[in-house]
């Protein structure tokens, strides 16, 4: 209960989705010898965001990116079958990883994987189920808090600033210059394929970053998924 007490006290700080996964890893789960965690969202249209992710060499590859239902359904990894359905209960067949849903309202908004350094043993399975899926709770409510904008939760205060009630004034066409850099393409590239000079693009994108509170394309695609904008 105290590791609980803790993350949950922590993220009262507002840490990035990053620092969460490093902080479960290195610190709330450090006990089970975590090799890496990653944790995401599952979006409408059943693509998928890698909101926040520790130890894995590939993490670039998976980082700020909406991943497509028919990519990331294709991978033949057990903690993806898990996900998909294929394979029944929490634990790889192996006992290296574990995955976890994290749910919104009653409904999976995404899950959890939690890889290991080695199998977890018969006798230790509970004991490690219990303390990730009773850090999943606080998880899952933070995550929620993120993808409902101040104001709908009735009086709860979001962990994102209120400076970001600016995204409500995004029209379509930054919207969608906003997904465009969520998928890196450059301002040439978009210019190109929605019928607009460069310099349109230029000034469009200069107040997103305005709206968001961002310096940069990156730092715009990273809240652009963070608050579900895309």
């Amino acid at each position: 209960m105290t590791q609980i007490r803790k993350f949950i006290e922590w993220l009262s700080y507002h840490p990035t989705t990053e620092e969460i996964a490093r902080a479960l890893a290195t610190e709330h789960l450090a006990e089970f010898a975590v090799l890496g965690i990653r944790f995401g969202r599952v979006n409408n249209d059943d693509s998928i965001v890698v909101l926040g992710q520790y130890g894995y060499p590939d993490a670039d590859l998976y980082r700020d990116r909406v991943i497509p239902s028919a990519e990331w359904r294709a991978v033949d990894a057990d903690d993806v079958r898990i996900i998909k359905g294929e394979l029944q209960g929490n634990w790889t067949p192996d006992s290296t990883m574990y995955v976890s849903q994290l749910r919104d309202r009653g409904v999976a908004q995404g899950h959890v994987i939690i890889h290991f350094h080695k199998p977890v043993t018969n006798e230790n399975k509970a004991r490690v189920a219990e303390a990730i899926e009773d850090i999943c709770v606080p998880l899952a409510l933070y995550m929620s808090f993120m993808n409902h904008p101040v104001g709908n939760l009735g009086g709860v205060v979001s962990p994102i600033d209120t400076r970001d009630a600016g995204t409500a004034q995004l029209n379509q066409r930054q919207i969608l210059i906003l997904r465009g850099m969520v998928e890196s393409k450059t301002n040439h590239e978009l210019a190109t394929e929605m019928g607009f000079s460069v310099s349109t693009i230029r000034h469009e994108t200069m107040r997103i970053y305005q709206a968001l509170s961002v310096s940069d394309r990156k730092e715009a695609a990273k809240k652009a998924i963070m608050l579900s904008l895309v």
